[in-house]
């Protein structure tokens, strides 16, 4: 299979030799793969390349390397387990169908339709062909020229001219997704962040924090304050319900935590985010059940 992979990978073909039939086939598509580490859990200390046993030439023809972890986070657990239980109250037999609809309307509003999402996607995919009319050539090459360095530094997955390409494919498919004619420099910064967050979660536990303080320029820009401080206030979120349970021992009856407003804002402040008020009243915060109280001046967060 992986021979199969690499020339899928390289010349968009796949050779059949069988039963006396030889055959070369157009092979034109996407490839999501998904493998199992060495032991069946993911070692933090050692490469990538080394918990899944795949050669670099397979893993480099990959746009995007992604490592599911097992990790513990309260707040993540708990919601997982309330979706868990819910879910099989919800389709279970003698349940009432009308009950279990109204009490998850309020999570429902936000969502699309599957048919109407469908539809957007086969519209995007035959209809939108977005020409990549600009390209910022100088900040590519530096971050590839830095890239590379830091593979060759640290022994990860290497990083070559297929990577470059790569960020092409993603930024003209994020410019798809939003049934864009042109790519803009918009799309070119998220195909950035992309690879180069799948190339730091890649990496081992032990150099992987400096990695992500080497690349912040790239990681973040204007357009991702909110998720950036999403990511923070979960943090915070998670480290205050370890603190309640280690104080109260266990978590029996509590449904919310609660967060400092001005703790959020101290950390907001130091990476330039200086306006919180537009995060409090984005859609992304509501639909992540926060509340900001002002009187309080605190976050809450029901689980």
């Amino acid at each position: 299979s992986s021979g199969i992979n690499a020339e899928y990978g390289e010349q968009q073909t796949i050779s059949i030799s069988k039963a006396g039939i030889v055959a070369s086939l157009q092979a034109r598509c996407a490839i999501i793969a998904a493998a199992n580490p060495i032991g069946g859990r993911y070692d933090p200390s050692l490469t990538f390349a080394e918990n899944v046993d795949l050669t670099e030439p397979i893993l480099s023809r990959f746009d995007v390397l992604c490592v599911v972890r097992d990790t513990v986070d309260p707040v993540n657990d708990e919601r997982m387990a309330r979706f868990v239980t819910g879910s099989h109250m919800k389709h279970h037999p003698a349940n009432n169908r009308g009950e279990a609809d109204n009490t998850e309307g309020e999570d429902r509003k936000n969502h699309i339709n599957q048919d109407l999402l469908k539809k957007y996607i086969m519209y995007a995919r035959t209809k939108v062909k977005p020409k990549l009319h600009y390209v910022d050539q100088d900040k590519v090459a530096a971050l590839y020229a830095e890239l590379r360095r830091e593979s060759m530094a640290t022994g990860s997955i290497p990083i070559t001219v297929r990577h470059i390409e790569s960020m092409i494919r993603m930024a003209e498919a994020h410019a798809k997704l939003h049934l864009r004619e042109y790519v803009r420099e918009d799309d070119i910064n998220i195909a950035i962040r992309s690879m180069l967050e799948s190339f730091i979660d890649t990496q081992k536990y032990s150099v992987m924090k400096n990695m992500t303080a080497t690349f912040s320029k790239y990681l973040s820009y204007k357009k991702d304050n909110n998720e950036l401080l999403l990511f923070i206030l979960k943090q915070l979120a998670k480290d205050q319900m370890v603190y309640s349970r280690s104080r109260y021992g266990g978590a029996a009856g509590v449904s919310t935590v609660e967060v400092s407003a001005e703790e959020l804002e101290d950390k907001a402040r130091q990476i330039n985010i200086h306006n919180l008020q537009p995060f409090y009243e984005s859609d992304l915060f509501i639909a992540n059940k926060f509340i900001h109280d002002k009187k309080k001046k605190n976050i809450i967060l029901t689980l």
